[in-house]
């Protein structure tokens, strides 16, 4: 389990950061505006053509990114990444601009046009790894309760703007892509081998499945919460807000719990998120009070981020490493569809049994399908656990960052050795090419004279590794020692590919560096 203190520690490295502020911060503003957008194209759609038009409206903002979402993976690593992020920063900006003269000039076909690039903007600018960051909604459930349509486009461009004035001044090292054209049968196999590895795997295959189906439950929800505002509870654009709100306030709570997990038994923890994304949904039927149905749906928002951490962690744990990219691009652009198609399918169904009944049947599906695969989710946690060096990892600061996934890579490919007395582990001048966690015993660390001792926990090594120098210490085991190693490739790939991560490490080897120069008597 993550301890506060360190992560809190951590997160204030990052804030000192300036590169990792401002992406933070640019970040943030691409999330507000990407619910602003959302909200508002509901709202408009609904005012356009009624809850058929809000449906084609999720259709056409999320097919785009459906379809491009398998080769999105690649492009963050062919191009500088910050200014691959500038680049769509901008292009969203401009297509929430170009929204809001067309919802000025009541133009619905070009309205639909630029969410479709708003939409494919979104999708490229997130992670891989990143589902929904919904905490931020509740900006535009106030920004559609004070003012038009329009208006919030507008307020979503300028806050991508803002935040790609802040990337312009970020310059970060590009990592090592893809060289090359890429031609279409690259294209081709990358799609195929990440479909034929989760096909063969008949538990990856279980995850994804009820993955597609989550996904095609939110679009039916973003459908209904529409309908919800005002069909049921007969009001208009700022329910809609409040509702969309209701389930990033529930989503920043989930995402709090979710740190809880500790890493453990996933499978299990991710079934029962199902059933608390979907049940909510079905007592929003029964009777229209509105301060039921924020509550309802915030536990809908607690669940998506329980949901969105467990379900990414078992994926990793169930793939290939090797293959992971080229799964997780095939699960992304399922994911879009399954949002697109829910979008196009609740509009149906309301017209079929009702609005309220609407919410019982689609509320219904995840709940129905975690009961039925629960013996298989509980198979998952029995044969794909965590390695047990898990709990080592948590206590290095400068993992304590990283997500749950990666920490358990990192475990996995810890090395045991096992240290005599006197013998030497490190010697300062040497070429550092490993680090070190103490799992037992005593080491005298010698740092230019000054002497430490490391203990059960303790760690040592990672200024060679971060600042590509000889060891600046001497460590020496005082008694019979137990240690755990991390190879040089497997450390910083695990460090330097987190901002944050990598800025607390820096910041350790700094202080490190400081107290080794002090003058000791």
């Amino acid at each position: 389990m993550v301890r506060p203190r360190q992560l809190v520690w951590a997160l204030g490295v990052a804030i000192r950061n300036e590169n990792v502020r401002r992406v933070e911060l640019a970040w943030g503003a691409a999330i507000a505006a990407e619910w602003a957008h959302f909200v508002a194209l509901g709202v408009f759609a609904y005012q356009e053509g009624g809850t058929a038009a809000v449906g084609i409206a999720g259709l056409v903002r999320l097919l785009p990114a459906a379809v491009v979402a398998p080769f999105a993976a690649s492009l963050g690593d062919r191009f500088r990444r910050e200014r691959f992020l500038l680049t769509l920063t901008l292009l969203g900006a401009g297509a929430l601009a170009a929204s809001a003269a067309a919802a000025l000039a009541n133009d619905r076909v070009l309205v639909f046009a630029f969410a479709s690039v708003v939409g494919l903007a979104s999708t490229l600018i997130r992670p891989a790894l990143q589902a929904l960051l919904p905490s931020l909604a509740r900006t535009p459930g106030v920004f559609v309760s004070l003012a038009d349509v329009a208006a919030v486009f507008v307020l979503g461009a300028a806050a991508l703007l803002a935040g790609a004035v802040l990337l312009a001044r970020v310059s970060v090292e590009s990592r090592v892509g893809l060289t090359g054209e890429i031609d279409r049968e690259s294209l081709r196999r990358m799609i195929t081998d990440g479909f034929r590895t989760v096909v063969r795997a008949r538990s990856a295959r279980l995850v994804v499945g009820l993955i597609v189906a989550q996904t095609f439950v939110r679009g039916c929800l973003n459908v209904l919460i529409v309908v919800a505002a005002f069909q049921v509870f007969d009001g208009g654009a700022a329910q809609v807000g409040y509702l969309t709100a209701a389930i990033g306030a529930g989503g920043l709570i989930g995402a709090l719990g979710a740190m809880t997990l500790g890493g453990r038994r996933l499978a299990a923890p991710f079934g029962l998120s199902l059933v608390f994304w979907g049940a909510p949904i079905t007592l929003m039927a029964p009777r229209p009070y509105f301060a039921a149905a924020v509550v309802l749906l915030a536990i809908v928002g607690a669940a998506n981020s329980v949901e969105d951490v467990t379900v990414f962690t078992l994926l990793q744990r169930l793939v290939p490493n090797e293959m992971l990219t080229r799964v997780l691009g095939l699960v992304w652009g399922l994911a879009m569809g399954g949002v697109a198609i829910g979008s196009i399918a609740a509009p149906a169904i309301v017209r079929a049994v009702g609005p309220r009944p609407a919410f019982v049947f689609v509320g219904s599906i995840l709940p129905l399908l975690a009961l039925l695969t629960y013996r298989q989710l509980v198979e998952i946690d029995r044969t794909v656990a965590p390695a047990p060096e898990l709990e080592l990892i948590d206590h290095v600061p400068m993992f304590s960052p990283l997500s749950i996934a990666t920490k358990e890579q990192v475990a996995a490919s810890l090395l045991p050795i096992s240290v005599p007395a006197g013998e030497v582990v490190i010697r300062a001048g040497e070429a550092g090419d490993r680090f070190y966690i103490v799992a037992d015993g005593e080491l005298d660390i010698d740092a230019n004279g000054r002497h430490t001792t490391a203990y059960e926990a303790d760690y040592f090594g990672e200024i060679a590794l971060l600042r590509d120098v000889p060891r600046t210490a001497t460590v020496k085991a005082a008694v019979d020692s137990k240690l755990y190693v991390l190879r040089r490739a497997d450390f910083l790939s695990a460090v330097t590919g987190h901002s944050t991560a990598r800025a607390a490490g820096e910041a350790i080897a700094e202080t490190r560096l400081k107290r080794s120069r002090a003058p000791h008597g």
